[in-house]
């Protein structure tokens, strides 16, 4: 079509629409939208075209009508990265948040694990990810707030390549010995350790997992040094412990309760501050004289940093609606996690409290940061 056709056109489109059928009454609107597209469908291709470029210059009225409905989020699958293997912490809570927004929005969410490298292979998947609002990073804090401080440093930043949209629940933490072992209380357990040092090791999920950090921290605090025998995640470090390869294992409390239950493993401490509901007769660590630590495992949901602010903001809005959810709660609890939650401005603040923490630790307990 000539230009001189398609101006043609334009101006002839303009001025009739002067002549829409307007009216308060439904019907009346009917008749409005049928006759816009029939004047539409009348002009041509190139004249149509034109018409989109130009569309901002429309009366408003027009435009409402006839434009088409704006699809909601979510518009299609979502993608969960959990970045250790599955039957883990983070990879159980991911799944159950999964399953319960999935079942409000209609929309299937995907947990998908990308283990390695203590979390950093899945988190760099996500940064990598498009920002699109339909793929997000479900983490513990080892990739995000400890992963800097260890050689080589991960390919992101987390404080920056990452958007946080809440945290969303908590793993208490208790200390387990092989049954094998011939001690029933940490003390017991340390001075063995301490008699024979080159005998006793502890597992970890991991070079430079919380766990890791934390079972430093204690250690030095006791004047002792152990070997680790790092793992790829939670589920395979128990298994470690469990097969004699280990002795001593600082782990969630739902990823060995079953196991303390059946005989296999003893529990001598737990790190929370105040003594398991679970395993009641199990004492704190200051109560046998080594003091809080003041670590906190929680997990939380992140997106790329460019995702659109209100997709971040509607699953902030949703993961702090789900602790007040009395399923999310007994099922949470049932599995020994604390349904706490943190909006993002708190969550960004404690974050940075905790890198300042972790730098704190690692230099204080002497840790190697060499992987």
């Amino acid at each position: 079509m000539k230009p001189t056709s398609i101006i043609k056109g334009i101006r002839n489109f303009t001025s009739s629409l002067t002549a829409v059928p307007t009216g308060p009454s439904r019907w009346s609107r009917v008749v409005s939208q049928t006759w816009v597209r029939a004047r539409v469908m009348s002009l041509g291709v190139g004249v149509v075209s034109v018409l989109l470029m130009l569309c901002s210059g429309l009366p408003s009225t027009v435009l409402a009508q006839g434009a088409p409905a704006q699809g909601k989020y979510p518009q299609k699958n979502i993608r969960m990265v959990v970045p250790f293997p599955a039957g883990g912490g983070p990879d159980t809570v991911g799944r159950l948040i999964a399953q319960l927004l999935s079942t409000k929005w209609g929309q299937t969410i995907t947990v998908e694990n990308v283990a390695g490298a203590s979390g950093q292979i899945g988190t760099q998947a996500v940064v990598r990810a498009a920002a699109d609002g339909h793929t997000l990073l479900f983490s513990p804090p080892t990739p995000i707030t400890i992963a800097e401080f260890f050689s080589p440093k991960p390919a992101y930043d987390a404080a920056t390549d990452l958007a946080p949209a809440a945290l969303i629940g908590r793993n208490p933490a208790i200390i387990v010995l092989n049954s094998q072992v011939k001690a029933n209380t940490l003390q017991e357990f340390f001075a063995l350790s301490k008699k024979d040092p080159d005998k006793y090791f502890y597992g970890t999920p991991g070079l430079g997992h919380a766990f890791h950090l934390t079972t430093e921290l204690m250690l030095a605090k006791v004047g002792l040094e152990m070997t680790n025998v790092p793992y790829q995640g939670s589920s395979p470090a128990v298994m470690g412990l469990l097969a004699g390869n280990t002795h001593m294992l600082v782990q969630s409390v739902e990823s060995v309760k079953e196991h303390i239950k059946s005989g296999r493993l003893k529990p001598v401490a737990t790190l929370e501050p105040q003594r398991l509901e679970a395993f009641p007769e199990v004492p704190t660590l200051a109560e046998i004289g080594i003091g809080n630590l003041g670590i906190m495992n929680w997990y939380g949901a992140f997106f790329p940093a460019k995702t659109p602010a209100d997709v971040v903001a509607l699953w902030e809005k949703e993961l702090l609606a789900l602790t007040r959810d009395p399923t999310f709660q007994t099922r949470m609890k049932a599995m020994s996690f604390d349904p706490v939650a943190y909006p993002a401005q708190e969550f960004v603040r404690m974050m940075a409290a905790e890198r300042t923490q972790w730098a704190g630790v690692i230099k204080s307990a002497k840790i190697s940061t060499q992987k």
